[in-house]
């Protein structure tokens, strides 16, 4: 699977629209990908969208646009089987904190879409804050040490070429009594933590100006460190569960959605080893 340099972006009437329209634009100068717009739902969209759909008409990005008239989920999968592109971007809705039988469109999207999904908040330009790699250090399970390399792969990948901070921050579980002797002691977990932080760290050749390590849940403590530090965006991996699993346990990413006040970038497990090749074809180029 190869991804190809193109960002799709999903726009509908929701109020970070726009702010996903701008932020697609920022990434695509950036990279110099295209831009496939893809519009949802019958709605009014935001106000002001002729002026921006002209400026982006006499930049120099190419795009295309459509209406999509079916499911969005299925949309995008069609629109992947023909065309693997890097991302997805769209405004995150702020009404999926209430509580509802069905999951809200923005987490089936981070359980279906394969490939990153960036969900915007907010318009503030990320170089004026820090990018923030959430990763789990203290996991035994291959698919998700993989999955860590992946986001502070990516993480370091936007925090040079922005020439920002790039931060990490661990939840750690709780202390166990009863448990292997490394695990009963929050010193000891969150010095082990810290050690597999810097192995991977260094086997990727990558610095973390700091490691933010605290015991968990992830979605009270990841929150928490983004707001210290005044993180412009953060960086997580999900399990992408689905059906029964997604309704009892959730997914990490869903869980902190509403806690974060930044945009936040979702790799799913197993995409770390295909996005390589593209974003060292783009570091090159923008180095």
């Amino acid at each position: 699977m190869l991804f190809s340099k193109r960002i799709l972006v999903v726009l509908d009437s929701g109020s970070q629209s726009r702010n996903a329209l701008h932020r697609a634009q920022l990434i695509s100068e950036r990279m110099a990908c295209d831009l496939e717009l893809i519009w949802v739902g019958k709605s009014t969209p935001w106000s002001g969208i002729e002026a921006d759909m002209t400026a982006l008409a006499h930049s120099e990005i190419r795009f295309t646009q459509e209406l999509v008239t079916e499911d969005l989920i299925d949309a995008v999968c069609k629109r992947w089987k023909q065309d693997h592109f890097a991302l997805l971007v769209k405004g995150c809705d702020p009404r999926h904190s209430s509580r509802k039988l069905l999951a809200p469109r923005d987490w089936k999207l981070l359980r279906n879409t394969p490939c990153p999904v960036l969900l915007v908040k907010h318009d503030h330009h990320w170089a004026h804050g820090r990018i923030l790699a959430a990763v789990n250090t203290t996991t035994h399970n291959p698919a998700l040490r993989a999955n860590n390399q992946g986001i502070l792969m990516l993480a370091g990948f936007i925090a040079r070429a922005l020439d920002v901070p790039l931060h990490a921050v661990i939840a750690t579980p709780p202390a166990m009594q009863g448990a292997e002797p490394e695990m009963q002691s929050q010193v000891l977990i969150d010095q082990r933590a810290q050690r597999c932080a810097e192995t991977v760290l260094s086997d990727m050749n990558l610095t973390v100006d700091q490691l933010h390590i605290g015991e968990g849940p992830p979605e009270h403590w990841i929150p928490k460190v983004s707001k210290e530090i005044d993180a412009s965006l953060v960086v997580i991996g999900t399990h992408a569960r689905r059906g029964m699993s997604a309704a009892l346990l959730g997914n990490t990413a869903e869980r902190i959605l509403d806690q974060l006040n930044t945009d936040i970038l979702v790799l799913r497990a197993g995409l770390s080893e295909p996005l390589k090749p593209l974003i060292k074809e783009v570091d090159t180029a923008v180095s």
